[in-house]
């Protein structure tokens, strides 16, 4: 309930109320016990100018039933040569991202996720960061030091 009100008041929710603070250590500890949001890579990119709405939709459905039965596969970005792992503090905060990305690449896509502590999902992927809330108003980037 206070954590509601504090993101009404603030804008902001639990997880960026901690990362605001700018203290990596404060941050580390925090995400060791609080799950984050981490989108499924889309089983198709779909473009929507060669559509109808109907089609559009259908197609999507399809999408989203494929991915719910489907094993997890995060969705990495690589950018500038890095391997980039988008994770959310809430599904608005995916959503906008979601949209972002489907407006910039002028494609649409059915996007899952799960919830998960952020070193599960750390370990079983190669990646050179994650990013903490891309595209939205302040994100944050945390280097991942290989287990090699």
């Amino acid at each position: 309930m206070i954590n509601s009100l504090l993101e009404v008041i603030t804008g902001r929710d639990d997880l960026e109320r901690v990362a605001y603070k700018e203290n990596l250590q404060l941050l580390n500890a925090y995400l060791k016990k609080r799950p984050v949001f981490v989108p499924q890579r889309p089983k198709r990119l779909l473009d929507p100018n060669t559509m109808t709405s109907e089609q559009l939709v259908e197609n999507l459905t399809l999408d989203m039933e494929e991915l719910s039965n489907a094993d997890f596969e995060p969705w990495i970005l690589e950018v500038n040569g890095k391997l980039r792992l988008p994770v959310f503090s809430s599904q608005k905060r995916m959503k906008a991202f979601s949209a972002r990305i489907s407006t910039e690449m002028n494609r649409v896509f059915g996007l899952g996720c799960v919830a998960v502590l952020l070193r599960e999902i750390t370990g079983k992927v190669s990646v050179d960061y994650v990013d903490l809330n891309p595209c939205n108003t302040k994100s944050w980037e945390i280097g991942v030091k290989s287990l090699a």
